[in-house]
């Protein structure tokens, strides 16, 4: 709430529990900050408490209780515009680890904001969500936002929880020197093209056998399966891009079900053993905008209709590009760089971002409700 006085902002409709109406009038008052509520039909009434006047003068900073600490926000418009956008529950926690439950009756919500400065909104939004371990997203308001066709993803720690070039170099014996290299380009203190040509020289020998070793024992990110299915259902064309290597993003492009992948391509010599060289353009920063791009042009669907996730610094020009572009579980520099960001373990928090509610989610799973009823709680989502 601090951060909405701060930027001018008018909040005109929260769909809420009535504890969290309660926890926003208070802190609105305490800011100086004007909220009007529209409870859906049907929705629950709450005792209609005095409502802050805009002109009255903030006491002081206002915290942001746990009946909001748990969610995520959304809109963005232009200076002065109303904006509306989906929010996602977030935990801010590392891939693996326990997500906790969210307190009852706390759900999603749209909220509508009157922005003075988008960009000064979204600083402060940001700075919030690191204090406080949430994720809160800021969209412009079109049709767009809800129409998007085209989803171009990562592949290495994003679509699959490893690094292939780590694990082929594990298989070779020179796991420690490739890591080391990887992370230094991965946070934006290599170029890319020379950390690869590092990190591929340091496989030449190895039997192009690995491969196989490295298919059979991919990790898939928790609701990636799950965020492709429902992405397809919907009619979404999916791609993945990657730095890594062509024979692991034609498995990913099957097993997923997805339309297309790009990769590089590591030169295989006659005796069946890596060469330490690629063979063709190297899949880099740049490359992955430029193809995203050939992809929604051959696909006849604007930038605004795209969707790119990545968590890498070679991920950025992919992700400015696209009209929602997604910092999931990035590096320190990239989080800092994009304009949306998840911190969940699964990737179906994808999903709220683009508008999609709980029971959306749970109609589009199709797998029964562990309580009964249709439809189970999509993970990484809310429970």
């Amino acid at each position: 709430m601090e951060a909405v006085a701060r930027a001018g902002v008018d909040i005109l409709d929260v769909r809420q529990t009535s504890s969290v109406f309660r926890e926003l009038l208070l802190a609105a008052k305490r800011v100086g900050c004007k909220i009007d509520f529209d409870i859906p039909e049907g929705g629950r009434s709450l005792p209609p408490p005095p409502l802050p006047s805009s002109s009255s003068p903030p006491s002081g900073p206002a915290a942001v209780d746990s009946p909001c600490g748990d969610e995520g926000a959304g809109g963005e418009k232009e200076e002065g515009r109303k904006a509306r956008a989906a929010s996602a529950p977030s935990t801010g926690l590392a891939p693996g680890a326990a997500v906790p439950r969210l307190t009852p009756g706390v759900t999603p919500t749209n909220y509508v904001l009157t922005l003075l400065s988008a960009e000064a909104f979204r600083s402060a939004l940001y700075t919030f969500g690191k204090s406080q371990g949430v994720d809160v997203a800021l969209q412009t308001e079109s049709v767009l936002r809800r129409s998007k066709r085209l989803v171009v993803m990562d592949m290495d720690s994003t679509l699959i929880q490893q690094e292939v070039i780590d694990e082929l170099a594990r298989h070779a014996g020179v796991y420690e020197a490739v890591r080391d290299i990887t992370h230094a380009a991965m946070g934006g203190g290599l170029d890319f093209n020379e950390s690869l040509r590092q990190r591929v020289a340091l496989l030449a020998g190895t039997p192009a056998t690995a491969f196989r070793h490295v298919i059979d024992n991919l990790v898939y990110t928790d609701g990636a399966h799950e965020l492709c299915r429902s992405l397809k259902k919907l009619g979404y064309r999916l791609a993945v891009i990657s730095g890594g290597f062509t024979a692991i993003t034609e498995h990913v492009r099957k097993e997923l079900g997805l339309h297309y992948d790009y990769a590089n391509q590591l030169e295989v010599g006659a005796d069946g053993c890596f060469t330490g060289r690629t063979v063709g353009p190297v899949v880099n920063a740049q490359r992955k905008a430029d193809l995203l791009m050939t992809i929604a042009q051959q696909e006849r669907i604007s930038l605004n209709q795209v969707i790119a996730v990545g968590d890498g610094a070679n991920d950025l020009p992919m992700l400015a590009v696209a009209g929602l572009g997604i910092a999931f579980n990035a590096k320190p520099a990239v989080q800092a760089a994009a304009s949306f960001r998840i911190n969940q373990r699964s990737l179906g928090a994808v999903l709220y971002l683009l508008g999609f509610s709980e029971d959306d989610q749970l109609e589009l799973s199709g797998r029964p409700r562990p309580g009964g009823g249709e439809g189970a709680p999509p993970p990484g989502g809310p429970s």
